[in-house]
């Protein structure tokens, strides 16, 4: 009897887990939140479509326990924005960048808190989207959460004092899109493996030298000061004929997508007989019909301390 007993327990354990894992969605604008301290960060999702903000972390990005949602306001006028005083809340993938308080700011404006966003980022300026001066920042109890802002991500107070834990200014994202697609984990999985296996043929490549294989990787359009695409060819075979091998290892990714628009973060150690360095690499990475381009990519040294 107690083995029969333990037997129905264990056999109702793993159909709990199982519907459980099948009953798991996670949202496709974050495919994956690194758990390298050097690079984990944790991303707000704001869906304009439903007027809500989730905070999303490495807990639950992995037990998918999304229930704590907040209610926002966005722009007064409806759809991405594209110029100056339009009005509208722009869609893309943000970093919070400074926190103001008052006094520095109007509390009736503002309310207890702001949070400076890099409005226009580098995926605007590639689409001559203008303006400037979109915060995520709360508001006075008294004001409705329903009057349309400037462009802005609009909280309660309460709620922004609720997530000011999870933002590390110049760290944490502020994704914002239309509409937040939650997916069935396994479908999500597919969207990640696809993502994770772009990125390591970008670094396989490279690490073989393979430089025509690796330039196939980045857009025409591709800037990154002072280099374009051609330059940057020209760049890398240069370094294939001074180097005799090339080592690039990578951390575990965060990777965002809005629209057609990536951002792969990662640490990148490189190493190579003439060089080594490690360091925080972004890639700015544009979906043009079925392959991924770069159209920038970004690297800062990490301090010595906290090198491997």
């Amino acid at each position: 009897m107690k083995f029969l007993f333990n037997f129905l327990t264990s056999l109702f354990l793993i159909f709990s887990v199982s519907f459980a894992h099948a009953q798991l969605i996670l949202p496709r604008q974050v495919l994956n939140l690194s758990s390298d301290e050097r690079v984990s960060t944790n991303a707000l999702l704001a869906d304009k479509s439903q007027r809500q903000l989730t905070v999303i972390n490495n807990k639950n990005f992995v037990d998918g326990s999304f229930s704590e949602k907040y209610n926002i306001d966005i722009g007064k006028n409806n759809g991405d924005k594209k110029k100056k005083d339009d009005s509208r809340t722009p869609e893309g993938i943000y970093v919070l960048l400074e926190k103001k308080a008052p006094p520095e700011i109007p509390f009736q404006l503002y309310g207890s808190m702001a949070f400076t966003t890099n409005y226009p980022n580098y995926f605007d300026k590639f689409e001559n989207k203008t303006g400037s001066g979109i915060w995520l920042h709360s508001v006075p109890d008294k004001v409705p959460l329903t009057r349309g802002s400037r462009g802005c991500v609009v909280l309660r107070n309460d709620d922004i004092k609720k997530i000011e834990s999870a933002i590390t200014p110049k760290r944490t994202f502020l994704l914002i899109d239309s509409k937040v697609k939650w997916l069935p984990v396994e479908e999500h999985k597919v969207a990640k493996d696809e993502a994770v296996q772009w990125l390591e043929n970008w670094r396989s490549t490279w690490e073989k030298q393979d430089i025509n294989a690796y330039i196939n990787n980045y857009s025409d359009e591709f800037r990154a000061p002072p280099y374009n695409k051609k330059t940057w060819f020209k760049h890398k075979s240069s370094l294939k004929d001074k180097y005799t091998y090339v080592n690039v290892k990578l951390s575990e990714p965060n990777i965002f997508q809005v629209k057609s628009y990536f951002i792969f973060q990662f640490v990148q150690n490189y190493e190579s007989d003439g060089h080594k360095d490690v360091g925080i690499k972004t890639l700015y990475v544009l979906k043009e019909g079925d392959s991924m381009r770069i159209t920038r990519e970004d690297w800062s040294p990490l301090p010595e301390a906290k090198q491997n």
